[in-house]
């Protein structure tokens, strides 16, 4: 199986696990922590009971009385391993996000933080999970609350638009958990902060335990250790880095899986991080802020192209010079999170630009591509066939005809004549 393969299926296993989390009403990492079925009778019943159990554990976890009575009902699912709040110190006027938002609870907290002045947007992977964070808002009359459909390794928000970065129990479900830090990095303004609440391997997981699906989507077999995330934080430019495990935690995470003595193996955190506040600007570079070579823009560049539908897409936006993610999705016939995914890659490589407005973002080819890039966009005939190989010919030729790209370009490419 492919790498992309298992990721797709590391996210469905994790998605089809929280759309379940909304069908019942409430869950906790772990299965075995929580009531089933033979605990209560009536299915109003065993609901009361799945409160009563995620309030006694967000209590665990660090939550005061004060928080748990004023978040809407149906926001606390019982879900987490910590309470960001606690260490995310935030301001009003702050804008705020949210990785893995779920049905709301701590985006809610931050919003009454942050005030009518700030926002808060939750960014989650499951659609079950969006539309009940949007009624919980409605319900509640959050106006500074914006709740969008995405995954974390490609997030749904512009460049330098955050002041704060907060997440609970998520990141370790990620396949991909340097794509998760590097787009956090992205996001943040210079200076903004990182505040994170996640599961950290203290020890060796059993080799079966990695494989195991249900144990990573239940917040245990996916933890990293504290080096390697650490080094993952590092690589994405963060500085300041503080990760703290806590040793109470071992109370909570021994009802997770009982019997596997979890708290041997895993543990919660506390993790903070900062982005630097001089960021060098100009000329693209890494996630080190040097600058980038020749040679990484033409690896990027056919990373971002080896996939068919990022052709498609890219196709579309030399016809049409700009597009909402809505007209892409309607388009393609692809899911939301499946087109913002293959979006950030051609983003990454520094084939797009995006543009928030509304609800929603809106994308166009960049205008500032590097010769290298162009000459692999004209020569993208050899990568497709048919009538879409001529269709992406003609478009790549009519769209670089109205930019400053040499004419000698084009005429020593033999793979457009």
């Amino acid at each position: 199986m492919s790498e992309h393969r298992d990721e797709d299926a590391v996210r469905e296993a994790v998605r089809e696990r929280y759309a379940e989390v909304v069908r019942k009403g409430s869950a906790c990492c772990g299965d075995s922590s929580c009531p089933g079925p033979s605990r209560a009778g009536t299915s109003s019943e065993r609901g009361a009971l799945m409160r009563r159990v995620g309030r006694s554990h967000s209590l665990k976890l660090g939550y005061s009385e004060e928080e748990l009575a004023v978040a809407p009902e149906g926001a606390n699912l019982g879900l987490g391993c910590g309470n960001p709040q606690a260490i995310a110190d935030l301001k009003p006027g702050e804008v705020v996000v949210d990785l893995g938002a779920g049905a709301g609870f701590d985006c809610f907290l931050a919003a009454r933080a942050v005030g009518t002045e700030g926002l808060v947007v939750g960014v989650d992977m499951t659609p079950e999970m969006v539309a009940r964070a949007r009624y919980n808002a409605r319900k509640a009359g959050y106006e500074n609350v914006d709740f969008r459909l995405g995954e974390i390794e490609h997030l749904p928000v512009g460049d330098q638009t955050a002041d704060v970065i907060i997440s609970n129990c998520v990141i370790n479900l990620s396949p991909d958990k340097p794509a998760v830090y590097g787009e956090a990095f992205r996001v943040l303004r210079p200076g903004g902060r990182l505040a994170i609440s996640d599961v950290v391997a203290t020890a060796e997981l059993p080799p079966e335990w990695r494989d195991n699906m249900r144990l990573l989507s239940a917040c245990i077999s996916g933890a990293s250790t504290v080096d390697e995330m650490e080094e993952m934080l590092r690589t994405a430019g963060f500085v300041d880095i503080s990760i703290n495990p806590k040793d109470r935690s071992r109370e909570f995470i021994q009802h997770w899986e009982p019997g596997r003595k979890l708290e041997d193996y895993v543990l919660s955190a506390d993790i903070r991080a900062t982005k630097p506040k001089q960021v060098k600007q100009g000329r693209p570079t890494d996630s080190q802020g040097s600058p980038r070579r020749p040679m990484d823009t033409l690896s990027d560049t056919f990373k971002a192209l080896s996939d068919k539908t990022r052709l498609q897409i890219l196709t579309l936006l030399v016809e049409n010079e700009e597009l909402c993610v809505c007209d892409l999705v309607g388009t393609l016939g692809e899911t939301q999170s499946k087109v913002s995914r293959h979006l950030r890659y051609l983003y990454h490589a520094g084939l797009v630009k995006d543009r928030r407005e509304g609800l929603w973002t809106h994308y166009r080819l960049s205008p500032d591509l590097e010769p290298e890039q162009a000459i692999i966009i004209a020569a993208l005939s050899d990568a497709t066939e048919g009538e879409e190989k001529h269709e992406l010919r003609e478009a790549a030729v009519r769209w670089f005809a109205k930019k400053t790209v040499p004419g000698p370009v084009w005429a020593k490419s033999p793979r457009i004549g």
